[in-house]
């Protein structure tokens, strides 16, 4: 964010070019927009802080992540997750349900599919079944069967 001279903070422009991009969302997300855009105008922010400004990062971390971090710590979580952990698990999301790594860059907009396949290749091991199902489909469909040869 950007502060102005008036005090109201502004949004910065996107890092990158890539960074600037579609999403593709769920119904229910799409319902979700909806109603937090009822009633607001082009410019407005759609998720705002509680006296309806832009959340500063210091502040929502020390309101609402700390808070449910000592929550869920209480509850049995061992852990102590980063808000950009919530991306890396996005991510991981995606390359679990099969979705093609292009379409993962695009989604993060990392400007290199270089930096995606970095970060997340590791957990494209798992997909070693569809590999071989994938080979033995190929040549499957090459080989003969030894059945309609022998007729």
């Amino acid at each position: 964010m950007e502060a102005t001279g008036g005090g109201r903070d502004i949004p910065r422009r996107p890092k990158t070019k890539k960074s600037r991009r579609t999403l593709v969302l769920t119904l229910e997300q799409v319902q979700l927009f909806q109603r937090r855009c009822l009633g607001k105008q082009p410019t407005d922010l759609v998720f705002t802080a509680p006296a309806g400004g832009a959340w500063h990062s210091g502040v929502f971390y020390a309101h609402r992540w700390k808070p449910a971090l000592d929550a869920a710590n209480t509850a049995g979580l061992t852990k102590r997750p980063r808000i950009h952990d919530l991306r890396h698990t996005h991510a991981s999301w995606l390359i679990a349900g099969k979705v093609p790594l292009p379409v993962i860059q695009a989604r993060l907009g990392h400007e290199s599919i270089t930096t995606t396949v970095d970060r997340y290749g590791h957990l494209l091991e798992a997909s070693d079944d569809e590999v071989v199902a994938a080979v033995e489909w190929a040549m499957g469909a090459m080989i003969p069967d030894a059945m309609t040869e022998a007729a």
